[in-house]
């Protein structure tokens, strides 16, 4: 079972499409519906409906295969505007969600021998401009997973520090910014869920700890 935060949109429609067609069975936890795959509806900002969409996912009986935390929101504001509330909002898709959701999911996850990826963004290995609350949730998340990976070792699970660069999606447009008019300049979600299976494709013996992709 492939368990894939916002795998409604973007990055991580494409990689539930991929494994949806080869047969794996592709849950969507997000608040929106994949049409093409299973969805739990979850706010990733809301504890509450995060423990119960956990616990529909501990309802099924299939093996977690992994689970990706791909959900993300962007966030544009200069230094002398940012919103707490913004803030918030950003924490709480970004990296709050994730590591909640993990936790309650992580002793089924080791149980059944299952991998985590953390999709983090090349924003969190250098700064860019007007995307301070951005950035630090996507620094955040690689400091998740280099903690998972530090308390899971010797274990089955490998943790999959995906950094990525600026790809073809609606993610700035859903923040106010101006739509990708020359996809072709942009890396493609196809070829980046590619290289996400491919890792995990790799024998458990070998982890992938941190990959960081930047658009050439």
């Amino acid at each position: 079972m492939i368990l894939i935060t916002g795998a409604s949109d973007g990055l991580g429609k494409e990689v539930a499409r991929q494994y949806k067609s080869e047969g794996k069975t592709v849950i969507n936890l997000s608040r929106t519906e994949n049409a093409d795959v299973d969805t739990i509806s979850v706010d990733l900002t809301d504890p509450d409906s995060i423990r119960t969409a956990a616990m529909a996912v501990l309802g099924y009986a299939e093996p977690i295969e992994v689970l990706i935390n791909c959900a993300g929101v962007l966030s544009l504001e200069p230094l002398n505007a940012i919103r707490p509330e913004e803030i918030a909002r950003v924490f709480g898709v970004n990296i709050i969600g994730a590591m909640q959701l993990t936790s309650l999911l992580i002793d089924r996850i080791k149980h059944d021998g299952g991998d985590i990826v953390n999709v983090a963004s090349t924003t969190g290995t250098k700064a860019y401009e007007n995307q301070a609350a951005y950035g630090s949730s996507k620094w955040a998340m690689r400091g998740f997973s280099q903690n998972l990976q530090l308390e899971l070792k010797g274990t089955n699970v490998r943790v999959i520090s995906f950094c990525v660069g600026g790809f073809n999606s609606r993610i700035a447009e859903k923040a106010g910014d101006e739509p990708i008019t020359e996809p072709d300049k942009w890396m493609n979600p196809h070829d980046i869920a590619i290289a996400l299976r491919q890792m995990l494709a790799l024998p458990k013996i070998m982890e992938v700890s941190e990959v960081i992709i930047n658009r050439k």
